[in-house]
């Protein structure tokens, strides 16, 4: 084998580039951290709402189904949603040790919220595995109630609530769940 043409080595390249996936040809992909994403898993986030949050945490998931489709994307979804709700539990206890006093009682109903929220993803979890879209997205409505419910308690004390980045993400992440039980 001779050496590359470098005309070849451009025009491969330029390809790349137009294609948008330079980028990670390089390593240098969105993400955190994490290498590109499946291009089914991405075309089927492109029709949720919040496409970049369904790549970037239902993505990390997709090497664990054989057939990528609609559902394997919902399921690949409420996954990355219940572990990131997981993570929400941890941040409240930190925050616990942090937090005045006076608020402690409202950080602890937030952890009780996001206690009944990992419930109701457990049930959205079985609906979703008998195809049963109905019920799954009223699991997934109340997950976005009980979570959302978290912020209360610190609105009627004038708080900021240290858990509104969790509850945001969390909120994108539960409507692409119910968009994408739409999709089955």
């Amino acid at each position: 084998m001779g050496p590359a043409h470098p005309q070849l080595v451009l025009l491969a390249a330029i390809a790349l580039l137009f294609a948008g996936l330079l980028p990670q040809a390089l390593g240098r992909g969105k993400g955190h951290g994490a290498g590109a994403v499946n291009p089914q898993v991405a075309g089927i986030c492109s029709r949720t709402p919040f496409p970049e949050v369904c790549t970037s945490t239902a993505g990390r998931h997709a090497s664990k189904y054989p057939v990528i489709d609609n559902l394997a994307v919902l399921n690949m979804q409420v996954e990355a949603f219940s572990k990131r709700v997981a993570q929400a539990r941890k941040h409240v206890a930190k925050s616990a040790r942090t937090i005045p006093p006076a608020q402690s009682q409202a950080l602890t109903f937030c952890d009780t919220m996001y206690m009944n929220t990992q419930d109701t993803i457990g049930a959205a979890q079985r609906a979703i595995t008998f195809k049963d879209t109905g019920t799954a997205k009223i699991m997934l409505q109340l997950a976005v109630q009980d979570f959302e419910s978290c912020d209360r308690p610190f609105t009627q004390a004038n708080a900021a609530n240290p858990m509104g980045k969790f509850d945001k993400e969390l909120n994108q992440m539960a409507n692409n769940c119910m968009t994408l039980a739409n999709m089955i």
